[in-house]
Order: structure tokens, then C-alpha cells, then sequence
């Protein structure tokens, strides 16, 4: 290396500091990386004095078993990690400035205040940051900080008493900041998982509707255990599938794997069903007038020479058997693939779907055959586990004893 090259270098290096976040292309996953930053912000604005029950199932501690002011600075590590990963180098540097303050935040309720604050104000600057350099990455920021606000909100609200717990479950799963919601994940649909985020999607109109039925039903939200667990196992499974963290077909066991073969099927004959029988009669009429269609052929077109020049016409402009038989092959590929997707995303969609677990469905009416159903089937499931040991077959009529 030259001094004239050494000096340019070593000019390069002390202005970085700088210039670094301003000059540098933004790197392949930073819409990736911008929605995951927006998911550790808001968790940890909103758990700084509740990071969680420890863990102590391990001998050395893993990530649920530090104590809090260990927690944060994981939090904020992981967060300045992403903040690089998003083109934010200024960003991380302010994030792990703060990490003194995290220490000192589960001490007081005034340090924890002071330390939400401190994480307020790098939150804006960030959506700045990243609105100023890409548009879709401050949109996959903010759809990351709604995604974890969607527990985060709730669960605040039933320990730290911040607003009742029933108007936080409406207010994160009301109509407008659903809609919100799906708007940023449309506009984001072709940058990140797009199969991720057609089950997000629909998960997102299952939790509206439920909410908006099942919680006035039940005259009482659900209790705080199903929310930390439920919910937020809810929220971290749209992380892992908006981010690719994993693959849809990663959710499914065998058995759901045997299901989405009968998906399919199920899918195809709904598609292909209206086409069968117009199919039929065509390949019916072909195979009853080939011999007529033949001899015409052959006493008309072939004697005319018009059969030769059409053939010829067609060559000229590339239209060939090969090439025929090559778009048909393709379309049908891709008519496959998009019949695949989309019973994926059902399937997935079924089986990582925890709405049940948090809100069960409402009782049936008292008097509506379900009801009686339900009754008769938890009698009989009752009289089974209270008997003392195996219960005998009970013999048919008419049968020797």
C-alpha cells in the first residue's frame, strides 16, 4: 500500500464516526433487522419493571434468569445489535450508553421513570433515522413496536395498573389499530416473509373478532398467567414468522403435515370442480367426431395447401409444440405453487393460533342440543376416571354371557 493510499485510508477511518450511518448502503436484511428493532424497543419501554418470573432450571442462568438489571442491558444489547443490522450505527451508540442507567433502573420507581424516558427519546430518534433512510424500514420499525405492544399493553395494564384491563384488551385489538396494523403489513408483504405475514393477517381478524365477542361475554378479561403465557407465546410466533426467524412448514408435525396434503386436495377440487364436467364433455365431443374431424382434414385443408401455410405462419412467429407445451408446464407450476402457499398459510395459520387458550369460547345456550352434548360427553369422561381400576366391556344384547 502506497503513503497516499495509507493517508486516504486512515482519513476514511477517523471520519466513519461520523459520516458512517449517513454514507453506508443499507445492508440486505435491513427491513428485517428495522422490524426487529422496533419489537426489543418496545419491550423493553414496557418491561423495565417487569422483565418476568426467573428461571432456575439451568445450572448456569440463561437470559430469564439474570437478575433485572442484567436483563435490560441484555435487552439493550440485543437492541444496539439490531440498530447495526439496520444501517443505525449512531443509534446503537446511544443505546448502549444507557446501559448504566438500566442497571440502576429495578432500584427505584424514579430510576425506572428516568430510565423509560432516556428509552423514549432513542425510540424517536431511531424512527427518524430510519424513516430518513428508507421509508419501508421506519414502516417495518413501527410495525415492529405494534406487534409487541400487542402484549406488552395488556399486560402492563394488569401490573402496573396503568388502565383498566378490559379497555386494553379493546383498545390493542380495536378495529382501527388492527387495520393500522394490516395496512403496514400490506405494504411491507413483498420485503419480508410474505407467507409469515398472510397468517399474521388472518391471525390478526381471528383475535379482533374474539375480543370484541368473547371478552363482554365472559364479563371479565382473562386472568394475567394466560396473558404472559398465551399471549405472548402469540406474539413471539408473528415475530419468528414476519422475520423468517423460522419457516412456516417448521410449525407443522407430522400430523398437520398429513392434514395439509387433505388441504390441498380439498383446495384443488374446489378450484378444479366447476372445470369437470365442461372438461368432460369437450374431451367427449373430441373423442366422438375425431374420425369426421380426420377425414375433413385430410379431404379439405390437406389438398388446399391451407393446413401448410398456417403451419408455416405459426413457425414464423415462434409458435412451435415445444414452446406450447413449455408455457403450459410453466403456468401449471405456477398454479401449483400458489395452491401450495396458500394451504400452508391455512394450515399454519390453524396450528399456531392460541385464541382458544387465552379466550376460550363462550358456553353454548343451556338448553341447545351443543350444550347438551358437551354435558353428557364431561358426565361420561367424570363416571370413567372416578372408577377404581379398568372398566369391563359392557356385553351386547342377545349376546351369550
Amino acid at each position: 500500500m502506497s503513503a497516499s493510499e495509507a493517508q486516504v485510508l486512515e482519513q476514511d477511518q477517523g471520519n466513519g464516526g461520523s459520516q458512517a450511518g449517513a454514507l453506508e448502503a443499507p445492508p440486505p436484511d435491513c427491513l428485517t433487522a428495522a422490524f426487529q428493532l422496533g419489537w426489543r424497543i418496545a419491550e423493553l419501554y414496557a418491561q423495565v419493571t417487569d422483565p418476568g418470573e426467573p428461571s432456575g432450571d439451568t445450572l448456569l442462568p440463561g437470559h430469564q434468569s439474570l437478575e433485572p438489571e442484567d436483563q435490560l442491558e441484555l435487552q439493550l444489547r440485543a437492541a444496539a445489535g439490531a440498530a447495526r443490522r439496520a444501517g443505525i450505527a449512531s443509534g446503537a451508540g446511544a443505546l448502549e450508553q444507557l446501559i448504566s442507567s438500566a442497571h440502576e433502573a429495578p432500584g427505584s420507581s424514579a430510576a425506572a421513570e428516568s430510565f423509560r424516558r432516556q428509552v423514549h427519546e432513542c425510540h424517536v430518534e431511531l424512527s427518524k433515522d430510519l424513516w430518513a433512510r428508507e421509508e419501508a424500514a421506519g414502516r417495518a420499525y413501527e410495525l415492529g413496536n405494534g406487534m409487541s405492544d400487542t402484549y406488552n399493553r395488556i399486560c402492563r395494564s394488569y401490573t402496573a395498573g396503568t388502565e383498566d384491563p378490559s379497555d386494553a384488551w379493546k383498545e390493542a385489538f380495536g378495529p382501527g389499530r388492527i387495520e393500522r396494523l394490516k395496512k403496514l403489513l400490506d405494504d411491507l408483504q413483498s420485503r419480508l416473509n410474505s407467507a409469515g405475514v398472510a397468517v399474521v393477517r388472518r391471525h390478526l381478524d381471528l383475535w379482533r373478532d374474539a375480543v370484541s365477542e368473547r371478552i363482554p361475554a365472559a364479563d371479565a378479561p382473562p386472568e394475567l398467567e394466560g396473558v404472559r403465557n398465551g399471549l405472548r407465546r402469540q406474539t413471539v410466533i408473528w415475530r419468528q414468522l414476519l422475520a423468517g426467524d423460522k419457516e412456516p412448514e417448521a410449525y407443522l408435525d407430522s400430523e398437520a403435515r398429513a392434514d395439509l396434503r387433505g388441504d390441498l386436495r380439498d383446495l384443488v377440487w374446489s378450484r378444479c370442480r366447476l372445470w369437470v364436467l365442461p372438461a368432460a364433455a369437450v374431451l367427449f365431443a373430441l373423442v366422438f367426431f375425431l374420425p369426421q374431424l380426420r377425414d375433413w382434414y385430410e379431404r379439405s385443408l390437406l389438398e388446399t395447401g391451407i393446413a401448410s401455410a398456417v403451419l408455416a405462419v405459426a413457425g414464423a412467429v415462434g409458435i412451435t409444440k415445444g414452446s406450447m407445451l413449455l408455457t403450459v408446464r410453466t403456468r401449471a407450476k405456477q398454479w401449483s405453487e400458489l395452491l401450495w402457499n396458500r394451504a400452508v398459510a391455512e394450515r399454519v395459520g390453524v396450528e399456531t393460533l392460541v385464541l382458544d387458550d387465552v379466550l376460550p369460547a363462550p358456553a353454548t345456550e343451556p338448553g341447545s342440543l351443543a350444550a347438551i352434548g358437551a354435558r353428557v360427553r364431561h358426565g361420561v369422561r367424570k363416571s370413567i376416571t372416578s372408577l377404581p381400576g379398568p372398566v369391563a366391556p359392557t356385553p351386547r344384547q342377545g349376546a351369550s354371557t
